[in-house]
């Protein structure tokens, strides 16, 4: 507009598009070989031409117009209230509309999409804000306590709001700013990172996809992930000073190794670790269906993690005073 260029970020409450699956009757081996085309099959519905026709949208004016399907444009101006010649850009992602639920027949559980890993973005926030409830909780407290949210981790976290980027590292520059020439590298030296991503439960009908000896389980506890190629950060040392963190708020703790036959997966921990020589350790919650549209988890995991997150920053500091490495 007459006063310049800006960004909303924007998010439409409601179902609007739908990708629907081919019936099983025209296609009778499709439960067999599951698989869609990317390019062909997976298109989304959002509306009828009839009905289109019928409610007509005219303001067919902008950049955007003539890329974009009329009553999609109509109902991005009719969420941020704007005229369609005033959107130069876009980038939206669909996602599920349906709300979390508690369920199961005795309510452990909890059925929601993106468990993976809002849930772990939730538990470190709230975990944060309650290791701050003392007027006296950083009174003397010379670290700074400090969670990271990244995006794209999905994808390879290689974007500049991505953990693979420099953010991190400037942003911790800038807090350590005004003290000696190497505050920075002395604070890295101390610190300890918690890269908190979602775990493999065991799955009751796939017990053979884990390795024998590393089964976690619902409501156990957090996982501790370990891979001698380097797929996640973890080593003796930070898991002993997560271990004395749980021992402290009796969160108990599980450990997870992925078969030898099998690929491992991977998380933000390796990144971070590498680009700052940090001290990492990865662990998550337990759950089931990673990366489903609804995955699924309990909900004692949700108070576990709250708590040895509000631990980690109320006793880091004194378990890493009287950690002796050698």
């Amino acid at each position: 507009d007459e006063n310049g260029i800006g960004d909303h970020l924007i998010h439409i409450k409601r179902p609007i598009l739908r990708v629907p699956h081919l019936c099983i009757h025209l296609d009778r081996g499709k439960n067999d070989n599951f698989g869609a085309n990317k390019e062909t099959e997976i298109v989304p519905v959002i509306a009828t031409s009839i009905q289109q026709e019928l409610q007509k949208y005219t303001d067919n004016g902008g950049q955007q117009a003539s890329k974009h399907h009329p009553t999609l444009i109509k109902l991005l101006c009719d969420e941020i209230n704007c005229k369609s010649d005033q959107i130069l850009d876009f980038e939206l992602c669909l996602a599920d509309t349906q709300p979390a639920t508690i369920g199961g027949a005795l309510n452990e559980f909890i059925f929601s999409p993106r468990l993976d890993n809002l849930m772990n973005c939730f538990c470190a926030l709230q975990g944060l804000l309650d290791s701050l409830q003392s007027e006296s909780s950083l009174k003397d407290d010379q670290n700074i306590r400090m969670i990271c949210l990244f995006d794209n981790e999905e994808v390879g976290s290689q974007s500049a709001q991505g953990a693979g980027s420099a953010v991190t590292e400037y942003i911790l520059r800038r807090l350590s700013a005004g003290a000696s020439p190497t505050a920075f590298e002395e604070g890295i030296a101390k610190s300890l990172l918690i890269s908190a991503d979602q775990a493999h439960a065991v799955h009751p009908n796939y017990g053979h996809k884990h390795e024998d000896d590393h089964q976690p389980a619902l409501h156990k506890g957090p996982v501790i992930k370990f891979n001698a190629n380097q797929r996640y950060a973890t080593t003796a040392v930070t898991s002993a000073m997560l271990r004395e963190v749980a021992r402290k708020c009796n969160v108990p703790l599980q450990d997870f190794v992925v078969r030898n036959d099998t690929a491992c997966g991977s998380t933000i921990g390796p990144i971070l670790s590498a680009k700052l020589g940090l001290r990492t350790i990865d662990i998550g919650n337990p759950q089931l269906a990673m990366h489903s549209i609804r995955e699924m988890c309990c909900t004692t995991g949700v108070h576990q993690a709250c708590q040895l997150f509000k631990t980690f920053f109320e006793t880091y500091p004194e378990i890493s005073e009287n950690f002796h490495q050698n």
